[in-house]
Protein backbone atom coordinates (compact mmCIF):
# COMPACT_ATOMS: atom_id res chain seq x y z
CA UNK A 1 0.00 0.00 0.00
CA UNK A 2 2.64 2.33 0.75
CA UNK A 3 4.83 1.52 -2.49
CA UNK A 4 1.19 2.46 -4.22
CA UNK A 5 1.08 5.53 -2.31
CA UNK A 6 4.59 6.73 -3.27
CA UNK A 7 4.15 5.66 -6.81
CA UNK A 8 0.92 7.40 -7.49
CA UNK A 9 2.88 10.52 -5.66
CA UNK A 10 5.63 10.08 -8.20
CA UNK A 11 3.43 9.87 -11.20
CA UNK A 12 1.83 13.05 -9.78
CA UNK A 13 5.06 14.73 -9.66
CA UNK A 14 5.91 13.79 -13.17
CA UNK A 15 2.93 14.93 -14.44
CA UNK A 16 2.56 17.67 -13.28
CA UNK A 17 6.41 18.77 -14.72
CA UNK A 18 5.68 18.07 -17.43
CA UNK A 19 2.74 20.14 -17.45
CA UNK A 20 4.62 23.32 -16.53
CA UNK A 21 7.29 22.47 -19.32
CA UNK A 22 4.58 22.00 -21.85
CA UNK A 23 3.14 25.34 -20.81
CA UNK A 24 6.19 27.26 -20.66
CA UNK A 25 7.05 26.20 -24.50
CA UNK A 26 3.66 27.26 -25.32
CA UNK A 27 4.58 30.63 -24.13
CA UNK A 28 8.30 30.41 -25.59
CA UNK A 29 6.48 30.16 -29.18
CA UNK A 30 7.54 33.07 -31.27
CA UNK A 31 6.10 34.07 -35.09
CA UNK A 32 5.64 37.68 -37.21
CA UNK A 33 2.49 38.36 -35.45
CA UNK A 34 2.93 37.79 -31.74
CA UNK A 35 6.00 39.74 -31.80
CA UNK A 36 4.57 42.84 -33.82
CA UNK A 37 4.65 46.33 -32.25
CA UNK A 38 6.59 49.07 -30.96
CA UNK A 39 9.74 48.35 -28.73
CA UNK A 40 11.64 51.64 -27.27
CA UNK A 41 15.75 50.79 -27.04
CA UNK A 42 19.18 51.53 -26.33
CA UNK A 43 22.11 50.47 -28.02
CA UNK A 44 25.67 50.90 -26.59
CA UNK A 45 29.13 50.04 -28.08
CA UNK A 46 31.93 50.70 -30.25
CA UNK A 47 32.72 51.13 -33.74
CA UNK A 48 35.44 50.73 -36.12
CA UNK A 49 36.94 54.11 -37.81
CA UNK A 50 40.05 53.68 -38.92
CA UNK A 51 42.77 53.13 -37.06
CA UNK A 52 40.32 52.44 -33.79
CA UNK A 53 37.19 51.97 -32.23
CA UNK A 54 35.04 54.51 -30.82
CA UNK A 55 31.90 54.65 -28.67
CA UNK A 56 28.68 54.60 -30.05
CA UNK A 57 25.20 54.84 -27.85
CA UNK A 58 21.55 54.99 -29.40
CA UNK A 59 18.19 55.70 -28.42
CA UNK A 60 15.01 54.77 -30.50
CA UNK A 61 11.74 53.09 -31.14
CA UNK A 62 11.65 50.26 -33.46
CA UNK A 63 8.15 48.86 -35.06
CA UNK A 64 7.73 45.18 -36.24
CA UNK A 65 4.49 44.99 -37.95
CA UNK A 66 3.66 41.71 -38.12
CA UNK A 67 4.29 40.97 -41.88
CA UNK A 68 7.87 40.88 -41.80
CA UNK A 69 8.48 44.76 -42.57
CA UNK A 70 10.62 46.55 -39.87
CA UNK A 71 11.12 50.52 -39.17
CA UNK A 72 11.87 52.80 -36.67
CA UNK A 73 13.23 56.32 -35.69
CA UNK A 74 17.13 56.59 -33.46
CA UNK A 75 19.39 59.21 -32.22
CA UNK A 76 22.60 57.91 -32.89
CA UNK A 77 25.60 59.31 -30.92
CA UNK A 78 29.32 58.27 -32.28
CA UNK A 79 32.24 59.70 -30.65
CA UNK A 80 30.08 62.35 -29.21
CA UNK A 81 28.36 63.40 -32.52
CA UNK A 82 24.93 63.11 -32.43
CA UNK A 83 22.45 62.20 -35.77
CA UNK A 84 18.89 61.48 -36.22
CA UNK A 85 18.15 58.41 -38.24
CA UNK A 86 15.42 56.42 -39.53
CA UNK A 87 15.53 53.15 -40.98
CA UNK A 88 13.46 50.05 -43.04
CA UNK A 89 13.64 46.54 -43.82
CA UNK A 90 12.42 42.60 -43.00
CA UNK A 91 12.46 40.61 -40.16
CA UNK A 92 12.24 36.89 -39.46
CA UNK A 93 11.54 35.24 -36.45
CA UNK A 94 11.62 32.01 -35.42
CA UNK A 95 9.12 29.60 -33.11
CA UNK A 96 11.90 29.13 -30.12
CA UNK A 97 11.62 33.52 -30.09
CA UNK A 98 15.43 34.16 -31.79
CA UNK A 99 15.24 35.99 -34.98
CA UNK A 100 17.06 39.00 -36.39
CA UNK A 101 16.55 42.08 -39.10
CA UNK A 102 18.10 43.82 -41.41
CA UNK A 103 17.60 47.43 -42.17
CA UNK A 104 18.85 50.64 -44.75
CA UNK A 105 20.01 53.17 -42.37
CA UNK A 106 19.31 56.98 -43.55
CA UNK A 107 20.80 59.66 -43.90
CA UNK A 108 24.41 57.10 -43.83
CA UNK A 109 22.84 54.97 -46.06
CA UNK A 110 24.27 51.82 -44.41
CA UNK A 111 22.83 48.47 -43.62
CA UNK A 112 22.52 47.01 -40.58
CA UNK A 113 22.24 43.65 -39.24
CA UNK A 114 20.97 42.56 -35.84
CA UNK A 115 20.43 38.75 -34.02
CA UNK A 116 17.65 39.11 -31.38
CA UNK A 117 15.85 37.42 -28.78
CA UNK A 118 12.51 37.95 -27.44
CA UNK A 119 12.43 37.85 -24.30
CA UNK A 120 9.12 38.24 -21.13
CA UNK A 121 6.57 36.84 -23.68
CA UNK A 122 7.68 39.38 -26.13
CA UNK A 123 7.58 42.56 -24.10
CA UNK A 124 11.01 42.37 -24.26
CA UNK A 125 14.23 41.48 -26.48
CA UNK A 126 17.80 41.65 -26.78
CA UNK A 127 20.14 42.31 -29.58
CA UNK A 128 23.47 41.94 -31.16
CA UNK A 129 24.45 43.75 -34.13
CA UNK A 130 26.31 41.25 -36.50
CA UNK A 131 28.31 43.65 -39.17
CA UNK A 132 31.66 43.40 -39.16
CA UNK A 133 33.04 46.34 -37.08
CA UNK A 134 30.61 46.37 -34.75
CA UNK A 135 30.58 45.58 -31.23
CA UNK A 136 26.94 47.09 -30.20
CA UNK A 137 24.46 45.43 -28.13
CA UNK A 138 20.68 46.69 -27.57
CA UNK A 139 18.06 46.45 -25.11
CA UNK A 140 14.31 46.70 -26.05
CA UNK A 141 11.13 46.80 -24.10
CA UNK A 142 7.51 46.64 -25.99
CA UNK A 143 5.88 50.57 -25.27
CA UNK A 144 2.56 48.76 -24.93
CA UNK A 145 2.95 45.68 -23.16
CA UNK A 146 1.03 42.81 -24.60
CA UNK A 147 -1.64 41.15 -22.11
CA UNK A 148 -1.03 37.50 -21.03
CA UNK A 149 -3.51 35.33 -23.25
CA UNK A 150 -3.56 32.78 -20.55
Amino acid sequence: MKNKRKLTALWAIVFFALATVMASSAHASCSLANVAGSYGYTTSGFVAIAPTFVPVAAAGKITFDGQGHVSGTQTRVVAGSALDETYSGTYSVNPNCTGSFTVLVEPDTRTSTVDLVWTDNTNGASAVFTNPGFILTATARRISPKEETD
